[in-house]
């Protein structure tokens, strides 16, 4: 259970730094350039991938933990 934390955590860090790294790029003095624009937009891909697999393992911890109405719901309530 605690490797499942430490990974989740460890996803959340990730998402943390890149979205900095969104704010440093769209912040920045020197404007927004195709390349800073290709950029950020594949940072926002990889938010969404880490995103993604912090869902799943949280569901796979919630599945294996509750009976699947509870799971279901819970699912429901994290989409929101």
């Amino acid at each position: 259970m605690q490797a499942a934390a430490d990974e989740r955590m460890a996803l959340r860090q990730q998402i943390l730094q890149l979205l900095q790294q969104q704010m440093e790029a769209l912040d920045s003095p020197l404007g927004l350039t195709d390349e800073r624009l290709s950029e950020c937009y594949e940072r926002q891909s990889q938010v969404q991938a880490l995103r993604e697999k912090l869902q799943a393992l949280s569901n796979s911890e919630v599945g294996a933990s509750t009976s699947p109405g509870i799971a279901a719901s819970v699912d429901a309530a994290a989409s929101v």
